[in-house]
């Protein structure tokens, strides 16, 4: 008679496993630097844009490899690759459609964080590629990103903050003197889904004037996990937000869609 409850509890931890593993899944996702494959696939368009007040779209095409170069760290190797639909500065102007761009980021980060903080530092490398001079700075800029982060219970915590300066490229376009903060808030609703908060925090330290300066959005996501019969998992997200504080010509509501395609090391 006791056979019973014993097989009831093994089929429960057996029907455990799959959550399980969708959960731990779902927090590398939250973690920038996790030992994980990733490419996700990013459409944000952002209302409102420019004089003419009309919108502006961005694919991102952001492939992450992590590689273990010894036996206690790691390079968590990230490029994106922006394809950028921008609106017309003038009546009399098209909008523009091309290659931003191209920016790497690079993270140094320990195989066994100590004390369960998450983190990793490294460069970061913006190539002037874009092909045309509304699509990007016109500049090759680098510097310092640093990221932090904690993952208590189903929460994941942290911010990931990045700081370029302008080195070389069109001597008559503007510096790049630009930080950027990347809150990282979500919460696992269960082993599949999650909210999370969205927005890029920018600070334009070239603008003399604070009211010109900031861009501070305020945006929230969901998610949800889908593993295929076949394939790799996939990680869909919507969201949208406004930003709150935000130069003149900069956009207003922005919506976001993306899909993050998983792979085996």
């Amino acid at each position: 008679m006791k056979i019973l409850p014993i097989a009831a509890c093994a089929l429960a931890c057996v029907a455990a496993l799959p959550a399980r593993a969708d959960e731990e899944l779902q927090k590398k996702l939250a973690n920038p630097v996790a030992d994980m494959i990733s490419v996700p696939i990013q459409l944000t368009s952002t209302l409102k844009t420019g004089p003419q007040e009309r919108p502006q779209h961005v694919v991102n095409f952001q492939p992450v490899y992590p590689v273990r170069i010894s036996e206690n760290w790691r390079l968590i190797n990230r490029v994106i690759v922006p394809v950028v639909s921008s609106p017309a500065l003038t009546p009399t102007q098209d909008r523009v459609n091309g290659l931003g761009d191209i920016t790497y980021e690079g993270f140094f980060s320990p195989v066994k964080p100590a004390g369960g903080a998450i983190w990793g530092v490294g460069p970061m490398l913006q190539m002037r590629t874009a092909t045309d001079e509304r699509l990007g700075s016109g500049k090759w800029a680098a510097g310092p990103s640093a990221l932090v982060l904690a993952q208590p219970g189903k929460w994941s915590v942290g911010a990931l903050v990045t700081q370029l300066w302008s080195f070389a490229g069109d001597e008559s376009r503007a510096k790049v003197n630009q930080m950027q903060i990347q809150p990282i808030v979500s919460y696992r609703l269960s082993p599949v889904h999650t909210v999370g908060y969205l927005g890029t925090i920018t600070a334009n330290w070239e603008e003399s004037r604070s009211s010109q300066r900031w861009t501070v959005p305020v945006g929230m996501t969901y998610s949800t996990l889908v593993k295929p019969a076949k394939g790799a998992p996939i990680n869909f997200v919507v969201g949208a937000g406004y930003n709150v504080v935000r130069p003149d010509n900069a956009g207003t509501w922005f919506v976001r869609a993306q899909a993050t395609f998983i792979f085996d090391k």
